[in-house]
């Protein structure tokens, strides 16, 4: 089975000598290498023509990572495909294990091996010292077991490996991604809305160096990123920290999780996100479809709620759902607090937290146009904050820099009211339904025209 190797060059030379060279001494299956430059100065152009064993396409300017790796598909013949950089380095044992993990099952759509400098799922520790040290590392940890082989929601673009099926079935790499950033995630999500799984080969590491071609070349890494993460959010509606820093179950395919906060409602499902009281006086709050009881009055303070935001005689609502784990922040254990609240460091520091994700708020104004209350947030220490992975700050522009926050009133342009949950807007019968749930029209929050019209509409809130 012949893999076709498409590797992407701009300039840095010495990196991809280094990187063939390993290709060639380490590779022992059938693989043909592909070459797309995008428009190298420093001797590049002339070394590939002296490579009998590469086929290699020049363009003139950087036509980006998604655009070049599209032109190398093109070219390829084999039945495999493999993206990989060129400020890597492969490793004994390293195509046969990846390929392993990618045909050992027909729903595994991309496989990825685990590497130094990657995203954090795929991360593991190791302490460059040279290539030959590195090549006696790769020796003793690259042997093939199943048992290292995990699932994941998302994986980097710098080496992945897919059968050409899968990539005839998903399409090219989108290209409005520019230059290099967000492509991969954005394909990983196509695979997983596919049912095809995302497989991180664990007993395989390969060596990347990391940004080098951002770096050599003088780009802005931050500024593509944020351009970049922006165009995933208005594609996909939410943050793409939530594929990247976790792994969320909910995103798999094949798992439909009760009252998963990205799954769509059903037209009869309870929103999540209240708080509620019974005839005995215990408050809850309700979550992905369960109620969990709030420990204390005391908690409830701490979590900068009030009595009058909690919905009274909620008995019949609360009565038909299941008893969840309780809400106890006063323990200092971040899954005794409920799935997103509003956080205070003790600098002052704003934070969203979201589904296990901080997120910096840079300033009042920020969080304020968000219609968060900086008065409310509850009371969190530096160790709590640090223990949770972050994600991107708040800042700017925050309805372009964040998705649509959950469990809030919105209102429309014409002052209709909706209510914020899975990133799409539930329409507000009417005001006993306010009441029922312990909103109110007052601290609805106006939503811009543009974000109103870009997010989708789902079943009413009765």
């Amino acid at each position: 089975m012949l893999t076709s190797i498409i590797l992407l060059t701009l300039n840095n030379m010495d990196q991809t000598v280094r990187c063939v060279n390993s290709i060639r001494m380490l590779t022992h299956v059938p693989y043909e290498l592909i070459v797309i430059d995008n428009g190298s100065t420093d001797g590049t152009i002339g070394w590939l023509y002296e490579q009998p064993d590469i086929r290699f396409v020049c363009n003139g300017s950087n036509a980006g990572f998604a655009a070049s790796c599209n032109q190398g598909v093109a070219l390829a013949r084999g039945e495999l495909l493999l993206l990989l950089n060129n400020d890597t380095l492969v490793s004994p044992r390293w195509l046969p294990q990846l390929q392993a993990a990618l045909l050992s099952q027909d729903a595994v759509g991309i496989v990825g091996p685990v590497s130094n400098f990657v995203l954090p799922l795929q991360k593991r520790p190791f302490h460059y010292a040279g290539d030959d040290s590195f090549f006696r590392f790769a020796d003793g940890f690259n042997f093939q077991d199943p048992g290292r082989w995990q699932n994941a929601t998302s994986l980097s673009g710098f080496c992945m490996l897919l059968r050409r099926s899968t990539w005839d079935a998903l399409g090219a790499l989108d290209e409005q991604f520019a230059v290099g950033g967000y492509e991969d995630i954005d394909y990983g999500y196509r695979a997983l809305r596919c049912g095809l799984s995302l497989r991180i080969a664990g007993d395989t590491f390969v060596y990347h160096e990391g940004n080098k071609s951002f770096d050599r070349n003088r780009m802005d890494m931050y500024a593509i990123a944020r351009v970049n993460r922006r165009l995933f959010l208005r594609k996909w509606g939410f943050n793409p920290e939530r594929l990247i820093l976790q792994l969320d179950p909910g995103f798999l395919p094949g798992i439909r999780m009760l009252a998963h906060p990205h799954h769509e409602p059903t037209s009869a499902a309870v929103p999540g996100g209240w708080y509620g009281v019974d005839g005995s006086g215990c408050v809850y709050r309700v979550e992905r479809g369960v109620k969990r009881p709030v420990a204390s009055y005391e908690s409830l303070l701490h979590l900068g709620m009030s009595m009058d935001r909690v919905a009274l005689g909620a008995d019949a609502i609360l009565a038909g759902l299941a008893v969840g784990t309780p809400i106890r922040p006063l323990t200092g254990l971040m899954w005794d607090y409920p799935d997103s609240f509003l956080a205070r460091d003790p600098g002052g520091g704003a934070h969203m937290i979201a589904y296990g994700i901080r997120y910096p708020i840079h300033d009042e104004s920020s969080c304020r146009s968000l219609g968060l209350r900086p008065e409310e947030a509850a009371g969190i220490r530096y160790e709590q904050l640090h223990a949770l992975p972050e994600g991107w700050p708040i800042r700017m522009d925050p309805w372009e820099e964040h998705e649509l926050l959950d469990h809030r009133v919105y209102a429309g342009p014409d002052g209709r009211l909706f209510y914020g949950e899975g990133q799409r807007l539930r329409p507000i019968r009417s005001d006993e339904t306010l009441r029922r749930y312990g909103w109110s029209r007052e601290r609805a929050v106006a939503l811009p025209p543009h974000v109103f019209y870009r997010t989708p509409v789902s079943y009413e809130v009765d």
